[in-house]
C-alpha cells in the first residue's frame, strides 16, 4: 500500500487519509465535495471516515483537482496594495512568468482579436484567464482582444 492508497488490479484507490489532503489543498470542505459531485455530504463523509471506498473516478478527478491546484500555486501573485490601483503602471512591478501557452495566445492577438468560441480547453481558458487578469488583453462581447499592455509585453525588443 503507498501513501495514496492501495493498488488493485492496476488501479490506484484512494484512502481516506489522502482524500483529506487533497480537500486542503484545494481547500474545499467535505460538503463542498459532495455538493460538486451531487452526491448526499454522508457519503462523502463515509469515504473520509474509511468506511466506505472512494469510487476510482472520484479519487482520480480529486487527485487531478489537486495537482492543478499546487501548479498553480506556483503561479500565484503577490498582492500588493498597489495592485488594486485602476492605474495598472502604479506601484512596483515584479517578475512574473508568463506560461508558454498564454504568450503564444498574446502573440496570436498581436495580429488581430480572437473569437472567444474558438477557445476552449483547459490550456485556452487558463491562457485568457491569466491575460485578462493581467490586463495584458479583454473580452469584447465575443473576442479577445489585446490591451495596450500585452503589445508592449508581446513585442521583442532588440539592444
Amino acid at each position: 500500500m503507498s501513501k495514496l492508497g492501495m493498488v488493485t488490479q492496476g488501479v490506484l484507490i484512494l484512502r481516506a487519509h489522502r482524500l483529506g489532503e487533497c480537500l486542503e489543498i484545494i481547500r474545499w470542505s467535505p460538503p463542498t465535495l459532495a455538493h460538486s459531485l451531487k452526491v448526499d455530504p454522508a457519503t462523502v463523509e463515509s469515504w473520509m471516515s474509511g468506511e466506505a471506498e472512494i469510487p476510482v473516478n472520484v479519487g482520480s478527478w480529486v487527485e487531478a483537482l489537486c495537482f492543478t491546484h499546487e501548479a498553480s500555486d506556483l503561479m500565484r501573485p503577490t498582492v500588493e496594495p498597489a495592485a488594486f490601483h485602476k492605474d495598472r503602471t502604479a506601484g512596483p512591478r515584479r517578475i512574473e512568468h508568463i506560461p508558454t501557452y498564454a504568450y503564444g495566445l498574446l502573440r496570436k492577438l498581436a495580429e488581430g482579436p480572437v473569437l472567444l468560441h474558438g477557445l476552449f480547453g483547459t490550456d485556452d481558458e487558463a491562457a485568457v484567464f491569466f491575460l485578462v487578469s493581467r490586463g495584458l488583453a479583454e473580452r469584447t462581447e465575443n473576442q479577445l482582444v489585446i490591451t495596450h499592455e500585452g503589445v508592449e509585453l508581446g513585442g521583442v525588443l532588440v539592444p
